[in-house]
């Protein structure tokens, strides 16, 4: 019986023992727990991470960029030229939507007015000095009585066409805005559905109304007295804001507008497409002939600067189809230069020194602006005339090249092909006048290029610097050029040194003069 107490007890302590450890394990696990929970609503009282939680839960997908096709020009190429990006007078798309309320409002009303005129509505009758405001009372009467003549068929064809713009606008919205780097959430589907009909509508009609004004043959040619073509600058500045990379609408959302309102209508567009439409709209900033023959009908386009950008790349199209695109890849020296890289891409000397080196240029007519070719020591460049509208015009080429992988970057190749020609003051002094724009635009966006990047004037770089390269090797040569350079590039620096001459052989003749008696007295 004392074995069994003496079990009891010791069975006992262990039951104890253990009923301690279990106690501990629970305490522990209570500590743990309040630790995990003080953890999770310090976590869940950051909304970010309350938002993630939920975007995880829902199964939230998020745009990899692969569909954008209109972006917001990144703030460093901005510092360029900030005012080539910004819209002077008019708002399309999303980017600019909130300023379109301030100084971009005036547009707005045209906007309207072009919507009504397309859908067949009444518009303010102008006088003959030009003032839409004022009408005398007998003329609005005239006006109502029109109106109410109207037949129902009449009234229910606009209400239908207005219908079916909205509903295809609704369908094409999502995909719409998958075209912008952006999401545009804060602008609502009402809005941008509306805002879809009213800038596209208005860019369509602007269109042709532009392309019956300059073809006279045209039966439209009588609805262009508007006050946009009435007024110069006001059709410059529309051509100019209109081709801005954040100022674009898709290209499809324009077919489409323009399919329904020809259905609508009856009107037989087949032998003018909406690309001929906006070749010939924008031509006039850079005039060329025949320039909707150039219009690459093997792709579709994403914009209108995407349009009017692919008529300057057909004989470019054509020879890199022929030889292909250089990619130039990382070649560095043993000593870590990159020399062999800046020989194959960039030209090594600038204008004065090619001339020295024994290289002409020469002005080339009749070929697309980005058709450079160097043959039998000589330089052919088509010309270019540069101006206020046509910088902003190149910058926004630029931009979209920069941004758009599928975009090949014909001119950031070109611009830097000027960047690379024209590296000096001196060089730039030396330059035909005709280039400074050029070259000022290669200066600002040749440097910070991607040195990897595909080069279709590769071929032409090399067989210059080729060329160039018994100029480096000679040291005498180089001597004699910077003498004939530094001293006898103008009248003035060659009478300057047959002076300093002169002077020299007088002061030599003073010396002996007054030196030989001291030696040889009489």
């Amino acid at each position: 019986m004392g074995r069994g107490n003496k079990g009891n007890r010791k069975s006992g302590k262990k039951l104890r023992t253990v009923g301690s450890h279990h106690d501990t394990r629970h305490s522990r696990n209570e500590e743990e727990s309040k630790e995990q929970g003080g953890r999770q609503d310090q976590y869940y009282t950051n909304n970010w991470v309350i938002d993630i939680m939920t975007s995880l839960e829902e199964g939230h997908t998020y745009d990899a960029g692969r569909s954008w096709t209109i972006y917001r020009v990144p703030n460093n190429l901005c510092e360029v030229q900030k005012n080539a990006f910004l819209p002077k007078i008019i708002s399309v798309g999303p980017f600019h939507y909130r300023e379109r309320d301030e100084r971009l409002q005036v547009m707005e009303e045209h906007k309207m007015r072009f919507l009504m005129r397309l859908l067949g509505g009444k518009l303010e009758r102008r006088k003959s000095d030009g003032d839409m405001s004022a009408t005398t009372k007998g003329e609005r009467e005239s006006d109502d009585r029109d109106c109410l003549e109207d037949n129902i068929e009449g009234r229910m064809a606009k209400a239908v066409l207005l219908d079916d713009l909205v509903e295809a606008m609704q369908m094409l919205e999502e995909k719409t805005r998958a075209c912008y780097s952006e999401s545009f959430d804060d602008i609502g589907g009402d809005d941008f559905v509306e805002m879809m009909v009213v800038d596209g509508c208005f860019m369509v009609e602007l269109l042709r109304l532009y392309y019956d004004s300059v073809h006279t043959e045209s039966p439209g040619v009588a609805n262009v007295d508007d006050p946009i073509f009435t007024t110069p600058w006001m059709l410059r500045t529309l051509q100019r804001d209109l081709l801005m990379l954040e100022n674009q609408l898709p290209f499809f959302v324009l077919e489409k507008l323009s399919e329904l309102i020809d259905n609508n209508k009856s009107i037989d567009r087949q032998a003018v497409s909406l690309e001929v439409l906006a070749v010939t709209f924008f031509d006039p900033l850079l005039p060329r002939k025949n320039a909707d023959s150039k219009l690459n009908t093997k792709k579709p386009y994403a914009h209108l600067l995407d349009v009017f950008r692919s008529t300057f790349l057909k004989s470019v199209r054509e020879k890199v189809d022929k030889q292909g695109m250089a990619q130039v890849k990382m070649q560095s020296h043993p000593d870590g230069s990159v020399g062999a890289l800046v020989r194959e891409r960039q030209l090594i000397h600038c204008v004065s020194e090619l001339r020295e080196a024994g290289v002409q240029f020469k002005k080339r007519k009749g070929q697309d602006l980005l058709d450079i070719n160097f043959a039998h020591r000589t330089l052919q460049i088509p010309p270019l005339s540069m101006d206020d509208n046509t910088v902003p015009l190149f910058l926004n080429f630029v931009a979209y090249e920069q941004c758009h992988d599928h975009a090949k970057p014909y001119f950031t190749n070109y611009f830097m092909f000027w960047d690379s020609l024209v590296n000096s003051p001196r060089g730039y002094s030396n330059s035909p006048q005709a280039w400074d724009h050029q070259s000022r635009v290669g200066k600002q966006w040749g440097r910070g290029q991607s040195v990897e990047q595909a080069c279709y004037l590769y071929n032409e770089i090399k067989e210059v610097n080729d060329y160039s390269k018994p100029y480096d090797e000679s040291k005498y040569r180089v001597w004699w050029r910077n003498l004939i350079r530094e001293r006898f590039s103008s009248p003035w620096t060659c009478l300057s040194l047959f002076a300093a001459i002169i002077l020299l052989l007088l002061t030599l003749l003073q010396t002996l003069y007054t030196v030989y008696p001291y030696y040889r007295p009489h």
